[in-house]
């Protein structure tokens, strides 16, 4: 590969990482292996030079979507013997790498927005590899059939097939949460003045009769091992750690702000070095003034992006 064909792909690199990253993060659920199927993607353009390539962006998503299509497979086995409830990487959103994408319309944008959501990234896991990638690049992405067969190597038809059996699962599990971030950022801070004081009827009041805390500790820190159910049970675990006395003192603290586009908790703990250390992010789901759902990441892997100090993201260059 020539220095001038390097210095090329080093530009269209910086141009669509962020988008690339954003397709990799929602197909596996992690930010460190987006990162890694992105970087491959772009150590397979050695071999082709880029002036020969029409669309830079459509041939990237073409190895990206097969790289990530290889990842998933293998993670998917993995997942199967996970310690606890597995929770994607929780990002909060002034962290997240890729900024706002373009969108032609308002429900475009809703879309990209919610597809961020753990929820949302809950859902697609119960779908196959395959039906995932086509779900996102035609769903949240807008490709096309005859673009996504291109990418993947199926047929249109396949295509179609794969993308209305995704669109089916999809809908009748989709979870429709409505309310706005101030008010449900007002009943978090109610919640939580709850917990410090360790009020269980309060906290109660602020559960809705379906809610589920889900926490992630993949078997390396203190989490709940099952998803409980309703607000006893998820008043009680919270009465449990305030008892504890784990979150107070002058070298913890506790910051709202939102969590993959829902409202959110960070909870951090200062470290001798004088470095806040994240220990847990939450996001939570919020519905007619009552928390339905809570979902809190507690695996130190998956709170990378939480804790990384400014200026620490670094882009590997390509070699010749």
């Amino acid at each position: 590969m020539t220095s001038q064909n390097i210095s090329l792909w080093e530009k269209i690199f910086v141009q669509h990482r962020p988008y690339l990253i954003s397709f990799a993060y929602r197909m596996t659920g992690s930010l460190t292996e987006a990162e890694d199927i992105v970087q491959d993607t772009f150590v397979a353009c050695s071999d082709v030079d880029p002036r020969e390539i029409q669309n830079h962006k459509s041939w990237l998503t073409k190895i990206c979507s097969n790289k990530a299509l290889d990842h998933l497979k293998l993670a998917y086995k993995k997942r199967e013997e996970y310690t606890g409830p597995w929770l994607p990487d929780a990002i909060p959103d002034r962290l997240q790498l890729w900024g706002d994408l373009e969108s032609e319309t308002p429900e475009a944008k809703i879309l990209l927005t919610e597809s961020l959501t753990t929820s949302f990234l809950l859902l697609v896991e119960r779908l196959s590899p395959e039906e995932r990638v086509i779900y996102l690049l035609r769903e949240v992405f807008g490709y096309s059939s005859h673009d996504i067969s291109e990418f993947v190597g199926m047929s249109d038809d396949a295509c179609r097939k794969l993308a209305e059996r995704a669109r089916k699962k999809i809908i009748e599990s989709r979870p429709r949460i409505k309310g706005d971030m101030v008010s449900a950022q007002n009943v978090l801070q109610q919640f939580f003045e709850s917990v410090k004081s360790g009020d269980v009827a309060a906290m109660k009041t602020l559960l809705s009769e379906n809610s589920q805390l889900w926490s992630d500790g993949g078997g390396k820190v203190s989490a709940s091992r099952e998803i409980l159910h309703g607000p006893i049970s998820i008043s009680e675990f919270f009465k449990y750690i305030a008892d504890g006395n784990v979150y107070v003192g002058e070298d913890f603290k506790a910051e709202f702000q939102p969590v993959n586009h829902r409202p959110g908790v960070v909870m951090s703990r200062r470290m001798p070095s004088g470095f806040w250390l994240t220990e847990t992010v939450m996001s939570f789901e919020v519905e007619n003034g009552q928390i339905v759902r809570i979902y809190a990441q507690r695996n130190p892997e998956k709170l990378n992006s939480a804790n990384r100090r400014p200026g620490s993201v670094t882009v590997a260059p390509l070699r010749s």
